[in-house]
């Protein structure tokens, strides 16, 4: 049977042979037409319509989504888009993820709907962290972050909207703030003045040597910083 990432990456032609002996109900419900034909394939519901929903030949092969009741396209994106969006590592795990993040920017389209979801993705991942903070779903949000600068999925308007975010305790959690300045989406100088950031994630910057101590005593004649950030810091002069 294909796997996630063989119907992910197919041809038109590899997918027309991964599918046409698949002839599921028509008079079911599109539900239970796409749960049977995932059992078929070894996959859940959430991998095949992502599979398939990112595969930038799927939209020119009608009798293979029509297969899983959708009527056209459309459709299938926006089952696609919702299922990705929502999912919290629990039916697409971290290796599915990134090879979505990986295959994209080969179709503009497809690059273009997932910039458009990314955001409420994380938000929702960020919630699910909040319920259960186990190591697993940690490393695969950190593993994700990291994707989607490193795959080009987004750029320095991204980073400057997750970086204003009231969110640090994500950023540490995912190293965000190494991989900002590591692309150069924002000089590590212009970060350490900011407000924006927390002390831990100013401490992580000089830790990290992109801060010198002139620049620490320069910050703590800012009267405004909080006593958590001036205690942290004055460590460092």
């Amino acid at each position: 049977m294909p796997s996630f990432t063989e119907i992910l990456t197919a041809s038109d032609a590899e997918l027309v042979k991964f599918f046409y002996k698949i002839e599921p109900d028509p008079d079911e419900d599109f539900i239970l037409r796409i749960n049977k034909v995932a059992d078929i394939l070894d996959l859940n519901h959430t991998q095949l319509v992502c599979a398939l929903g990112f595969n930038r030949y799927i939209r020119d092969l009608s009798d293979i989504y029509s297969t899983l009741g959708f009527r056209n396209y459309k459709l299938l994106s926006y089952r696609c888009n919702e299922l990705f969006s929502t999912d919290t590592y629990n039916q697409l795990p971290i290796d599915n993820v990134i090879d979505i993040y990986s295959e994209r920017l080969e179709d503009e389209e497809i690059l273009e709907s997932l910039r458009e979801i990314l955001v409420t993705r994380l938000e929702n991942v960020e919630k699910d962290l909040d319920k259960h903070e186990d190591a697993a779903h940690i490393f695969s949000y950190r593993m994700e972050v990291h994707s989607v600068y490193t795959a080009g999925i987004v750029g320095a308007d991204f980073a400057k909207m997750r970086i204003e975010k009231d969110i640090s305790k994500y950023r540490m959690m995912s190293g965000e703030i190494d991989v900002i300045v590591e692309l150069g989406y924002e000089p590590p100088s212009n970060l350490f003045f900011q407000d924006f950031l927390s002390p831990e994630e100013k401490v992580s910057l000089i830790e990290a040597k992109h801060i010198t101590p002139d620049m620490v005593k320069n910050r703590l004649q800012n009267r405004d910083i909080s006593a958590e950030e001036r205690d942290l810091l004055e460590a460092y002069i």
